[in-house]
């Protein structure tokens, strides 16, 4: 049965989308770059910091980051809002006796999910900026699971894109594709996913359904 449930975070817990767009459009008016679209952030969303950049504002430059970073980051966390469901469904999973955690490709995810009051529903938060590799090398879960303890088998990794099932299958593990950012269901099943969730209203379900198996 699932004992340990790693989440992303951006368009897994949260829709962050127009946070993000809207702060990568203020970089691009301050740096002279032309404004970036929700189709590309959408896009580009899971990717490393200095890959999104490229693919939403077409350039990256060591002192876009600091920008971001300094005035532009507080702005996007206070837009950050979390799913509907996340709210009820993180605790019936707590209940279901599951240590549930988060790995990010954002660099301080912590931050943005105090913001957003999500921070407390998990046992540990991960990111780039404790010294992991971003996904979709498999630090970060690796990390998550000799933690607390348990084995690959025992653990699956929810996330919306690509790379979150490439992390997944690197480790070892499981991957449960959440169709709410840029992949539909069927496109996360032929990546790889194990199961594929229109909702994580839906991840109670899996979790019983594994534990009979």
């Amino acid at each position: 049965m699932i004992k340990l449930m790693i989440f992303d975070h951006d368009m897994t817990i949260v829709d962050s989308s127009h946070a993000i767009l809207a702060g990568l459009n203020l970089v691009a008016e301050a740096v002279g770059r032309p404004k970036t679209t929700h189709a590309q952030v959408m896009r580009c969303i899971a990717m490393p910091m200095r890959e999104f950049m490229i693919g939403t504002l077409g350039d990256y430059r060591p002192e876009w980051m600091d920008l971001y970073r300094d005035k532009v980051a507080p702005l996007e966390h206070s837009m950050i809002r979390p799913f509907p469901e996340t709210r009820t469904i993180l605790p019936r999973l707590r209940e279901m006796g599951l240590v549930l955690a988060v790995a990010s490709n954002r660099n301080a995810p912590r931050t943005a999910m105090e913001r957003s009051g999500t921070a407390h529903y998990f046992d540990a938060i991960v990111g780039p900026s404790d010294h992991l590799p971003y996904k979709p090398e498999p630090g970060m879960l690796l990390s998550l699971m000799d933690r607390f303890g348990v084995p690959a088998d025992r653990t699956v990794y929810v996330g919306d894109s690509d790379i979150d099932v490439r992390t997944a299958l690197a480790a070892g593990t499981r991957a449960i594709g959440a169709a709410q950012g840029n992949f539909t269901k069927d496109q996360l099943l032929d990546l790889g996913a194990w199961r594929a969730v229109g909702s994580l209203d839906e991840l109670p379900g899996i979790v019983e359904e594994d534990g009979r198996e």
